[in-house]
């Protein structure tokens, strides 16, 4: 994070300020490329964190930063659809272009290739994250307590909110579930619940990094706390008649658990938008 934020600061002329801006100029240009940013990085946690790194930086004011927050809810529902290039395999490429750059390249254009090598790091590090984390899952006890869950979909949003959190991607959690519920471990309710809990653990990874950054920054990540909270209280009361809805659009029970998962994101992405404005002016008062 650090490596990223001092290239983009020191390589950061009126071009690179520009079309950040460009992207962000009105909420709905910002949440297409929040969306579109999301689906070819695969990942809404990367495009959150380097959206803290740009308010942090002063690339980016931080209004303008939560309609691409909305919109990374919904490009990564699309990774498997819009799946452009295996970013694990080309991270190290990413590393190597960025640090021979940053050695050979003259002028101030090697600043940029530190914020490529920082940005290489970054997706590196949240992949070492995520497969160091996910054999918990194998776990005899951890298996137990899954079926041991039940229909309680409380407890079904707290134990998807740690997954998330300790596998620093919904995503990840998502493709657990739906083997969960493939195998009849649990419930397609309590694999709803679990959705809504990984949206939630999924901030987590964001809120650390804005931890010791700018004011601004740390507004981004709570907005992103906040937006995925709303969507599950929003929706936790009708748990029952989504997955009697999911069930009627067919499909096996891994289908299904995917199309939850879009169907949530898109819907609390939406419905949020329209309260942007209002998001704003609290941010403002509860981080001054």
């Amino acid at each position: 994070m650090k490596i990223l934020r001092q290239g983009l600061q020191s390589f950061a002329g009126h071009r690179l300020h520009q079309a950040l801006l460009w992207m962000t100029a009105t909420p709905w240009r910002g949440f297409w490329s929040g969306s579109i940013s999301t689906a070819l990085l695969q990942s809404s946690t990367a495009l959150t964190v380097m959206a803290v790194s740009f308010v942090d930086a002063g690339l980016l004011p931080f209004s303008n930063a939560f309609a691409l927050i909305l919109g990374s809810n919904i490009g990564t529902t699309l990774t498997t659809q819009l799946l452009a290039f295996p970013l694990d395999k080309i991270t190290p490429y990413i590393m190597v272009f960025g640090s021979l750059g940053f050695l050979f390249i003259p002028s101030r254009w090697r600043f940029l290739s530190q914020s490529v090598f920082g940005l290489g790091v970054l997706f590196f590090a949240l992949g070492l994250l995520q497969v160091g984390m996910a054999p918990l899952v194998d776990l005899p006890s951890i298996q137990n307590f899954l079926r041991q869950l039940g229909d309680n979909h409380l407890q079904g949003v707290i134990a998807g909110t740690v997954v998330s959190a300790l596998l620093h991607s919904s995503n990840a959690t998502t493709g657990i579930v739906m083997l969960l519920t493939a195998d009849g471990w649990i419930t397609l309710p309590t694999a709803l619940a679990f959705i809504f809990g990984a949206n939630i653990g999924t901030c987590f990874t964001a809120v650390i990094a804005a931890l010791a950054s700018s004011r601004a920054a740390q507004r981004v990540a709570l907005f992103h706390v906040l937006l995925n909270v709303f969507g599950v209280v929003l929706f936790f009361p009708f748990v029952e008649p989504l997955a009697k809805g999911l069930t009627f659009l067919g499909g096996s029970l891994s289908r299904q658990v995917a199309n939850a998962h879009t169907i949530f994101n898109l819907l609390s992405s939406l419905l949020a938008f329209p309260l942007l404005p209002g998001a704003t002016r609290l941010l403002k008062k509860v981080l001054p």
